[in-house]
This record gives C-alpha cells, structure tokens and sequence, in this order.
C-alpha cells in the first residue's frame, strides 16, 4: 500500500476519497517554529526525490515517530537530516521548498537547504534559481513542464525548454492568506493527477485537464470542496 503525507488539516472527505483508493494517510504534526498557515505543509517540512526524503533536524525531534512510521511501511526509504532550522518568516521557511522538473530543480538560491540540492546533484539534476521561495507550493511539476499561475516560474520553465501552462491566480484557499497555489492543492500518484477539492471550479480548469493529457494525466477531485493549498501530497 502507498503512503502520502498530508497536512493535518486534510478534510475528512479527502482523506476518505485517498483511502477509497488504497492510499493510506500520513497526517503531519505542526512545525512549533513555521507559520500556522503553512506549519503542516508537507511542501514545507519534507522535500522529497526518488526514495528519499530531507527534513530539518528540527522537524525529524518534533515528529520522529513520522519518519519511524515511514521506515516501517517502506523500508528502502532513504530519510536525510539537515542541519539548517525552519523558521518562521521568510526565506527561513522554505529551506526544504523545491520542485523537481525535468533534468531541473527549480529553487531559490540562498535560502534553499544545501542537503536538498547536494542530494538534487547527486541524482544528476541541475539547480535553477529562481526568486520563487516556494516553487514545490507554485506549480505542478509534470515530469517535462508545469503548471502555474506565477509568471516567475513559467519563464524559467521555457527559459530551458520546458512546457508551461498558465492558469489564472487566485481561486485556492490558503487562509488567513488572500489565496493559495496550484502546486499546494495537488500531487501525483501514477497516473492521476490528485486535487485536494474540486478542481473543476477552477477557472482555468479546461488548461488544466489538456495539461493533464497532454502528460498522460488524470485529473482527479479528491471532494467537491473548494480547491486547498494544503502543501500538496507526497506519495511513498
């Protein structure tokens, strides 16, 4: 069975529509030192790239038992401890925030971990700086371009040859924030593209299903709520 680690304020719709389909829930604990908006963000506290998770020191004392539960499900996971603290302004929150596109990862230089782009390297990927802290949270990475409303991104997408797809900003809740973001309010398990609420009433929701084609994708509305940035879904 699968795991994918979700925020702790997952809906119970959502979480059930995730069980229905043999995924089995990790809730995260909140992070004590990041903002209560984003505190659970798996986006946030865990970058995640093959089989191998990184997470702050910080976070691995608060929720040990998380990344021991993960090591008894999947015991050819690889979980790295860095050093560097979240925070809980900005750029000390995004430490971990990063998004794997293509032979890319797309970061912010300065704030991004070392261990994340060390281990991005070692996986032959090639860091591309971009002022966006939260790339993971900005976009859906589907394999060879993106999904996004911020206009940062998308340049740096075809600025080396990746697709990008622009939808329209705004329509994702993220309170106490005006809105949230596309890549926060989805994941990818195979080959469906999860949404975390109803992404059919999202504006831009005809790009997002060609999007979703054109990279053999399934669009899938894990409830008839509005759409959610809950820092996206990691799948194990």
């Amino acid at each position: 069975m699968k795991t994918v680690i979700c925020d702790s304020r997952i809906s119970p719709k959502m979480e059930r529509a995730l069980r229905i389909r043999g995924l089995e829930p990790l809730i995260l604990p909140a992070a004590d030192n990041v903002s209560e908006a984003i505190s659970s963000h798996p986006d946030t506290l865990i970058f995640r790239l093959g089989r191998t998770l990184v997470t702050s020191a910080d976070y691995c004392e608060r929720a040990g038992y998380i990344f021991s539960d993960l090591r008894e499900r999947h015991s050819d996971i690889n979980i790295i401890v860095a050093s560097e603290p979240l925070g809980r302004d900005f750029p000390a929150d995004c430490a971990y925030n990063a998004l794997c596109v293509g032979k890319y990862l797309f970061c912010r230089k300065g704030s991004i971990s070392p261990s994340v782009t060390r281990l991005a390297e070692e996986c032959g990927l090639e860091p591309l700086f971009i002022r966006q802290g939260y790339p993971a949270c900005s976009a859906i990475s589907l394999g060879d371009g993106i999904i996004s409303a911020d206009e940062g991104m998308l340049r740096a997408a075809e600025s080396v040859g990746l697709s990008a797809y622009r939808i329209e900003q705004g329509h994702i809740s993220l309170p106490p924030h005006e809105y949230g973001f596309i890549g926060g309010a989805s994941g990818i398990c195979g080959d469906k593209l999860f949404f975390l609420g109803d992404y059919t009433r999202h504006p831009s929701a005809d790009i997002i299903e060609v999007a979703a084609a054109e990279h053999s994708l399934e669009p899938v509305s894990l409830s008839d709520e509005p759409l959610r940035d809950l820092g996206g879904l990691i799948f194990i």
